[in-house]
């Protein structure tokens, strides 16, 4: 039986000053149709061994130990015969798909060249960006038949338009979708997906994990999930690994390990998990977090007038098209109307693909609506282009995904510091207010010397944090805060937003955008819930999700993932302080 195993392997990165081990002796095993997990808090080298089974761990060096496919040893392939393996035999669905993508061609461009070559290109890092005219000239109906399939399969609801779209005109978790039909197009031995979910909502992970549980069956495919999900894990994995600083330290039948969890960090995870509790509850909370005690706005006062909003995007806006007025587009929200009151914390829940995250670019000046009016304190928003300086400090943003929003080449410091310099701080004060801001988000100064790519993803939602409120923002705008974080990670975060929230005595406005209801049920004071770009209900946090009236909020909060009893017998919540340690 073809099967993956890795033996005592060892991962660093080297620097100029120090090397820096990620993965230290670590050990798994992935059968054919099995699904296994990879779990661990943010750092502790999940992404680094992921992306050694595919061969794309540069800059990082394998230093010693073995990956095994099928007892062919994959440390000493080269890089020829890794573009053979990759797709036919290693898929891989990366955690931030935007980055895969290549924006110039459309979705379907490199699907379609994916399914010709077997996967995806990941060779010398380019990804999808091979993708060229002459494979483009060279589509045939079968090709275009089976792109449109995967996508159906990966659960893209209109799978002609995904083609035609170009992957910024995506959200987030239809891009990850559409990676993932990539990943699938060879039809590969073995499937590495690295937090594959991680930025969906809770019925599209249960969709796309049932996928995968039942490609693992069907296909005879091993899957290796990386995830933070614990909750994902025990409905949906037949075995678990647990990573810790780089080393194994649990591994076992996922029943068995989280009902009677064997290492600390196992017991960590378990205990931090992200679960909704029972809507008799009067505030959700994310378990490790205390329920939100902070008074809600009693002001009436709107900072964020958001009327009528409607934002399509052209589908195919060629020239022939335009002159014919034949200008087919995707609608991305549907008249929307909402306030968002001083201090107060509105959250925007819905299915990936619903409208959340425009919403954000709206009201932030990232893009312009095709028709509506967005107004900051009375004021027409304009698109961040026309603002002056003093409107652009307003409005504080932390995207998606935080290392995309990072300048890859500055250090998180710098990068903290960019807006203040934008806003005409004096250097000695810029200093300043930054060392006060990683102090603040608990960023240690050696981590805010470092690039993006050698931080984990909760140092780097620490910094995205740091630098969206670096000029005392009157709105804040959070666009999947903690979608990409393990639970003890998001838990702790949370703790943050709520102390960030609370040390500025109310005054700033925020719009919280997350598939977490967990996460906003702990954050908001009120929620709109979106649904195909339309706003389908809304209320006060508490009574909206105790007795829910729309089905698509009923359908998010049923799909919600639970540990199962069992795993929380005889464990201790984490608590604050220990929330805290984690940041």
């Amino acid at each position: 039986m073809e099967r993956l195993d890795i033996t005592d392997l060892t991962i660093t990165y080297s620097s100029e000053r120090r090397q820096q081990t990620a993965v230290e002796d670590a050990n798994l095993t992935v059968e054919r149709g099995d699904l296994v997990a990879l779990v661990g808090e943010s750092g502790a080298g999940k992404s680094t061994l992921a992306r050694a089974i595919a061969g794309i761990h540069e800059p990082a060096t394998i230093q010693s130990g073995s990956i095994l496919l099928d007892e062919r040893e994959l440390t000493q392939a080269s890089t020829e015969e890794w573009r053979a393996i990759r797709g036919s035999r290693v898929g891989f669905a990366f955690q931030d798909p935007t980055t895969a993508f290549n924006p110039v061609y459309t979705v379907g461009d490199q699907l379609e060249e994916a399914i010709r070559a077997g996967g995806p290109p990941l060779a010398d890092g380019s990804l999808l960006a091979s993708v060229s005219r002459r494979f483009r000239r060279r589509s045939f109906p079968r090709h275009r038949e089976r792109a449109t399939a995967l996508l159906e399969e990966v659960g893209i609801n209109d799978p002609e338009a995904c083609l035609d779209a170009y992957p910024s005109e995506l959200s987030g978790g239809q891009c990850q979708r559409a990676f993932l039909a990539t990943a699938l197009a060879g039809e590969p031995d073995i499937l590495v997906a690295d937090e594959p979910a991680s930025g969906l909502d809770a019925t599209t992970q249960a969709r796309v994990l049932a996928l995968l549980e039942d490609l693992s069956e069907t296909r005879d495919l091993g899957v290796l999930l990386v995830t933070h999900d614990l909750g994902l894990v025990s409905e949906h994995c037949d075995d678990i690994s647990v990573l810790a600083d780089g080393r194994t330290v649990d591994s076992g039948p996922v029943e068995e390990l989280l009902a009677d969890t064997g290492h600390a960090a196992t017991e960590s995870l378990v205990s931090a998990a992200r679960k909704l509790t029972p809507p008799d509850r009067q505030r959700v909370s994310v378990d490790g977090c205390a329920p939100s005690t902070r008074p809600r706005p009693t002001t009436d006062e709107t900072v964020v007038s958001v009327r009528e909003l409607t934002k399509r995007y052209p589908i195919d806006d060629s020239l022939v098209n335009r002159l014919v007025n034949d200008r087919s587009s995707l609608t991305a929200l549907d008249d929307v109307s909402l306030d968002v009151r001083e201090g107060e914390t509105l959250g925007v829940v819905g299915q990936s693909g619903s409208g959340k995250s425009t919403i954000v670019e709206c009201i932030a000046g990232l893009t312009e609506p095709t028709s509506g009016d967005v107004r900051i304190n009375g004021r027409p928003v304009g698109t961040v282009s026309s603002r002056d300086v003093e409107t652009l400090g307003r409005v504080g943003v932390v995207f998606q995904q935080p290392k995309s929003s990072l300048n890859p080449r500055w250090s998180l410091r710098r990068s903290i510091a960019e807006p203040l310099s934008r806003c005409g701080w004096a250097n000695d004060r810029i200093d300043e207010r930054v060392s006060e801001l990683c102090s603040l988000v608990d960023l240690s100064q050696s981590v805010a010397a470092s690039r993006p790519d050698a931080v984990s993803g909760g140092q780097a939602q620490r910094a995205a944090l740091a630098r969206a409120i670096a000029d005392d923002p009157e709105i804040l705008l959070l666009d999947e805060p903690v979608s990409a974080l393990d639970a003890p990670t998001r838990a702790a975060v949370v703790s943050l937003l709520e102390a960030l929230h609370a040390s500025r005595e109310g005054a700033t406005s925020t719009v919280v955008v997350s598939h977490d209801l967990g996460t906003v049920g702990q954050l908001a004071d009120r929620i709109v819930v979106l649904d195909d770009g339309a706003i389908v209900e809304r209320g006060p946090v508490d009574e909206l999700l105790s007795a829910p009236e729309h089905r698509r909020t009923r359908a998010l909060l049923d799909a919600v993932p639970n540990l199962p009893a069992a795993a929380d017998s005889g464990l201790s919540t984490a608590s604050s302080s220990n929330n805290q340690s984690i940041l």
